[in-house]
């Protein structure tokens, strides 16, 4: 039942074609791109057993504009977050293929300049998942102390026009705060040619339930009275 709203904003440079979702969204045009905003929803739906393995994973829907795209499937314990794969919408529960290895999403004690790699469903495109820093975000949601993670990646496949290899890069920068979750997320799609897409998502609103923390509590406060800490200032990067 927990629920968490983003604004996302997603730029794609203009000589670029848009996908029909992308297309009917709306864009903006401007001199150098197309600006596409929309509202991503995601949802807990709690834990549920997969019966081809037996695991009993946190799901969570996705939805853009209203309208589902599928569910990730997390497994949650003290020790960290793991997620296990995504489910597109029309794929079955016993059709669903989880991931060979768990990934480590967070850590609940991790520090800046700690490093993890991790394979996808490509074996040949390993992530890397480096912390760089910790210290308040201020989102539409409010002020969150949050770690900032950097996802990096890279993959080569045949060109779509001429069939030749050519290297794609991912870099996904998640601010993670513990008790709540995903806070902000940029994500970097860029080719040899440069940037083929840019994203942006903000948590605007966060509705909690009897289990979870109350939104108020998580908060960091930024007024300066005897308790703040000089050391932690409040910063939105």
């Amino acid at each position: 039942g927990e629920v968490w709203k983003y604004k996302v904003q997603k730029e794609i440079p203009i000589d670029l074609r848009l996908s029909k979702t992308d297309a009917a969204r709306r864009p903006q045009r401007t001199d150098n791109a197309h600006l596409i905003t929309f509202e991503q929803v995601r949802t807990c739906t709690g834990e549920r057993v997969l019966e081809e393995s037996g695991k009993s994973l946190t799901g969570i829907t996705i939805s853009e504009n209203g309208k589902m795209l599928g569910e990730e499937l997390y497994q949650i314990s003290p020790e960290g977050i793991l997620s296990w794969g995504w489910i597109p919408v029309h794929v079955k529960d016993e059709d669903v293929e989880l991931l060979p290895e768990g990934v480590p999403i967070a850590t609940p004690g991790m520090q800046p300049g700690e490093t993890w790699e991790c394979l996808g469903t490509d074996e040949d495109s390993p992530f890397l998942f480096r912390v760089i820093e910790r210290g308040n975000v201020t989102v539409p949601a409010g002020t969150f102390h949050a770690a900032r993670i950097q996802i990096t990646s890279e993959k080569i496949s045949p060109h779509p026009v001429t069939g030749e290899d050519h290297v794609t890069y991912l870099k996904r920068t998640v601010w993670f705060a513990e008790a709540v979750g995903v806070i902000k997320e940029e994500i970097v799609y860029y080719g040899e040619q440069g940037v083929r897409v840019k994203q942006r998502s903000e948590l605007v609103h966060w509705i909690t339930t009897p289990d979870t923390p109350d939104p108020e509590a998580t908060m960091v406060n930024t007024g300066r009275d005897l308790f703040s800490d000089p050391e932690q200032p409040g910063r939105g990067e």
